[in-house]
């Protein structure tokens, strides 16, 4: 870490709680932060070990600058608008830059053709878990890029909790996507079967229960599965219940057996 820094700042930038959690947290450690506060950044406490900073003074002093900005074109014309102010202009070769936003394969593409003439590493990282457990370093993140860049933006990232390799570039942010389309898919089905649940009678305390993961069988076959889905989706017919997501299901299977 400290031959990557060479006694250098790391550089953050962000425009949410996610970027001024990150700057402190690493100035907590002992190591010295510029950070750039833009639209949107909440008060942090600044100090010794963290000052406040431009975008191109940052690219210009930072071996390491992380981003958190997660909306693309924010972080595009960050990245390459404004002329003279660009980072992408002003980003020093041989540094590493750590986009904590949510990105594309292909956005990562175009990103990566930015910097790579410029002899600039792009790696992304994905936080899972809240802003509190990065300023405590108990956060969970996940890491993807070449393997050079990676143990270097790895060396940052520790302080920040627990680091996950994922692989190549872009393979961050498919992950933690993966990972949110699971949990949004399985809260509506969740909600949807407690609405449906109390249609049927069944009291709250009995749908907690019965519904907790502690309860769920283990050992159910896929034709087990397949009978309880299609008898959850006939109660929802009868009671008029909401059931998109076993309807979808439901419809899948279907074409998958059109397609045998």
């Amino acid at each position: 870490m400290g031959h990557a820094l060479n006694n250098r700042p790391v550089g953050v930038i962000g425009n949410d709680e996610f970027g001024g959690a990150i700057a402190e947290r690493i100035a907590g450690c002992r190591f010295r932060v510029m950070y750039a506060a833009l639209a949107g950044s909440p008060p942090i406490a600044y100090g010794e070990m963290l000052e406040p900073a431009s975008e191109s003074t940052i690219a210009m002093r930072c071996p390491i600058v992380l981003a958190a900005i997660e909306d693309t074109e924010t972080f595009r014309r960050l990245l390459v608008g404004d002329g003279e102010k660009a980072l992408a202009g002003g980003l020093q070769p041989g540094s590493v830059l750590v986009d904590l936003g949510a990105r594309t394969p292909r956005e990562f593409q175009t990103l990566f053709e930015v910097l790579e003439p410029r002899n600039v590493a792009l790696v992304d990282a994905a936080l899972i878990s809240a802003p509190e457990a990065a300023l405590h370093g108990h956060a969970k993140i996940l890491l993807g890029g070449d393997l050079a860049s990676v143990e270097i933006a790895e060396s940052i990232l520790a302080l920040l909790g627990n680091v996950e390799r994922t692989g190549p570039l872009g393979s961050a942010h498919a992950a933690a996507a993966l990972m949110g389309y699971i949990e949004a898919a399985q809260s509506v089905a969740r909600e949807e079967a407690l609405a449906l649940g109390a249609a049927c009678g069944l009291t709250p305390e009995t749908l907690k229960r019965v519904l907790s993961d502690e309860s769920v069988p283990r050992d159910l076959n896929v034709v087990q599965l397949a009978r309880r889905a299609a008898l959850a989706r006939r109660i929802a017919r009868d009671r008029r219940g909401s059931a998109d997501i076993i309807n979808l299901a439901a419809e899948k299977h279907a074409r998958n057996r059109e397609n045998r």
